[in-house]
Parts: structure tokens; sequence; C-alpha cells
């Protein structure tokens, strides 16, 4: 059976892609591997043959792929095609495909990814593997139960005419339904992969239990690497789950890592930071670190291209509440634009543009971890809130915090800004 696979990016991780390339290449040379690119290539910028513009090969309409691209971060963006990408390799005509996300490194073979699909139409793996009746990791619980029980930054299909509707299904709530949004319960692509045991059954979907596929931040406080025979290989970390069993390592995915750091050899984060970094880790960061370092030019020649889909024409940046709100006065007020990019009379930047919401500073570049005087600024926000509750009394009070739910989504400011 002819098998590949492939990775999604925005033209800055092109290199690291790449990177993830060579390192299944090392391990299964009989692979072929595509880079899809969620972006637009400017004129130039000379790139392979593997490297495949998604927008000139996808079956997405152009109208379509605007509004999503628009309304859409660039993660949320490039999870939203991915369906569109397995459809793109099986009408190419492979049999067997594998997605990984462009952070990950493969240390072995990928052989028994693609046996699994001779038995199965469909391969995930959990977000945590071991059953740990007394949790222990920095990143919470709720946080899995929100963000999806599996992690797509792998998964693996097999070319039939179930996966052919399970892809149709997929593509098509991706279209309005791939915002990382814990009001409504989603979480980009990865929250609809919670139906596939129910879709698919234990015929169709095999859920890798093995600690070598997918290790990754989240589950490093249950998965210890050791080395076996100069092999790294992995084990329950912890001792409630500990059974004797070693699994070679197959994959980790270093999901929020400072890339750029580590291609001058220094190993840190720059998201999810509260996680520990166990000193046996370095038995992979250390090669992965040295991979990115060894192809440094490849990677720092696409580093620094700028998200096509991130500003507006002008330069100005589109934040997360503008796009989120643009969903909203289409989705809940009807309102229509030929292209949301636009800058011209009419536009939907010329309403933001209106209302004085075009700022200099990108406000989603501060968050809880970067905010200064957090504590301060809460116990603010407390004052005000008692100050409500002394003007409403508890029955109103109760009432305008319930109204607070559907407040906190972006969607339904579409007031501030409508058409008169």
């Amino acid at each position: 059976m002819k098998k590949c696979t492939f990775t999604i990016v925005a033209k800055n991780y092109i290199g690291l892609a790449q990177i993830l390339q060579k390192s299944v290449l090392r391990v299964n040379g009989d692979i072929d591997f595509f880079i899809f690119v969620a972006d637009e290539l400017p004129r130039g910028l000379g790139v392979e043959d593997n490297v495949l513009v998604a927008r000139e090969v996808l079956d997405i309409a152009s109208d379509v792929w605007t509004d999503m691209s628009f309304k859409y971060d660039l993660t949320e963006f490039c999870t939203s095609i991915k369906p569109a990408c397995f459809e793109y390799v099986f009408a190419r005509g492979y049999e067997k495909a594998v997605y990984f996300d462009p952070d990950i490194f493969v240390f072995s073979s990928l052989n028994k990814i693609y046996d699994i699909l001779d038995g199965y139409v469909m391969a995930l793996t959990p977000q945590i593997a071991g059953v740990h009746v007394d949790y222990i990791s920095e990143h919470p619980e709720w946080a899995m139960n929100v963000n999806g029980i599996f992690n797509l930054g792998f998964c693996a299909m097999r070319k039939c005419d179930r996966i052919a509707n399970i892809i149709a299904w997929w593509k098509k709530r991706l279209i309005d339904n791939a915002f990382a949004d814990r009001s409504v319960g989603n979480f980009t692509d990865q929250k609809w992969m919670d139906w596939m045991p129910g879709l698919l059954g234990t015929d169709g979907l095999y859920v890798f239990h093995d600690l070598g596929m997918n290790m990754a931040p989240w589950n490093f406080f249950e998965r210890e690497l050791v080395q076996e025979n100069g092999d790294v290989c992995v084990r329950f970390r912890t001792e409630d789950c500990r059974d004797g069993k070693i699994w070679p390592l197959v994959f980790i995915h270093f999901a929020g890592y400072d890339y750029a750091k580590l291609r001058n050899g220094e190993v840190c984060r720059k998201r999810i930071r509260n996680l520990r970094e166990y000193e046996d880790l370095q038995l992979a960061t250390d090669v992965y670190c040295k991979a990115i370092v060894a192809d440094r030019n490849v990677f720092d020649r696409f580093i620094d291209e700028r998200y096509s889909y991130g500003s507006f024409p002008d330069g100005t940046v589109i934040s997360s509440f503008h796009r989120r709100l643009y969903h909203g006065l289409v989705t809940n007020e009807g309102m229509k634009f030929s292209n949301p990019f636009s800058t011209g009379k009419g536009s939907f930047y010329e309403l933001l543009r209106k209302r004085k919401m075009l700022a200099v500073e990108n406000p989603d570049a501060v968050n809880r971890n970067n905010i200064g005087n957090l504590g301060r600024k809460r116990r603010a926000i407390g004052v005000l809130f008692s100050m409500l509750y002394s003007m409403m009394g508890y029955k109103r009070y109760v009432l305008f915090v319930k109204s607070l739910y559907d407040y906190c989504r972006p969607e339904w400011h579409g007031f501030l800004i409508r058409r008169k």
C-alpha cells in the first residue's frame, strides 16, 4: 500500500517541518512526506516539490478559504484544513496517511502505526495513557476535558468508505467550529475526535496506549525516558502505573518549546511553562536540539516570514477579538463582507476603525503569564463586582452573573460596531 506522512504549517515553520521530515525519512525511507502551507508564498521563496500551497491544491472554495483564514487564528486555521489534507493525499492514491504536528520529532520506526492500519481505519493517541487515581500533573485534568481526550498532533487513517464519510463529517464541522473556545466546548479540530469511539467503534478505531507514541509536555509527569541497549525508551514514571513494561520512543511532541532558542542550543519553553522539565527528558531534547542546530540554515531561511493572514493590508494586526467579532456579525446578524481583509469603504476594517478598535499593540500578546500585578487587578475587579452587588441586590446580581456566560464570547459583542 502507498503510504505517506504530512504536516501543516504557516510559511515561517517550513524549516521546522523539514526537520520533522528528516527525522521521519531517517527511520522510514519508503514514506512520502508532504508539507501543506496554510499561507501565501511570496514570489522568489523557492521551495521543494513536496511543499504544497494548501489554497492551490485543497478542495476548499475560495470564499470559504477567505472566511476561514480571517475568522480563525493561525493555529485554528491550520487545524481546520486537516481533513481536506487527508482528502487530498487519498485522492493522490495513498492508502495510508499519518499526520504529525510540525513540532514533532521521530526517533524510531513508524511501521507499527502503518501496520495497525491494516486492521483499523483510524489510530489516535490519548493525552494521558495511565489511570492516575491521585493525579499529580501540573496540567489540570479539567484542561484535558476541555481540550479533548485525544491529542491531534498525531492522527493516522486508512483510505476507505468509512473514513471518507468521517472526513466529510469532520471537514464540514471545521468550517465554522474550529475555534479554541472553552465556553462552548470547542477546541480546534481536536475536540471532535472525542466522537470517534462512538462513530467508529472498537473495530474501526485503534487507541495507542504505547507510551512511546506522542510523548508530550502534558504527559511528561507519567512517562520517563530511559536508555536500553543504546536506545531511548519510555516507561511509566509514576508508581501507581508502573508495570515493568518498556516501550521504544517513537515520537515526541515538543509543543510549546521555544524553537528559536533551540537553534542556539538552549532548551526552554515559551508556552505551558508551569510544567516540569524532568532531567531524563534531556535524552530526547538533546537530540532535537542538535537536529535544529544542524539544520539552522534551513530553519532560519523561513522563520522570519510573516503570516499572510495575520494583518490587514496596511499592516494592522488582526487580533483574535477582531476575528471573533467578524464571525459573530456574519453568523448571528447576517452581515456580509465580500473580503474581510479589505480596508475599503463599507469594510469590516472601517467598522473597527470608527470604533477605535485598531490597536497599535496586539492585545493577544497579553495573558495571565505576562500581565503585571495580576493579583491587584483581580482585587480591583472584585471591588467593582462588590459595588454592582450592592446596587443590584442578590437576585439581580445572580441573573447578571449568569448573563456573563454569553458575553464572554466576542461573537456577542457585535452591537459595539454593527452598522447603523
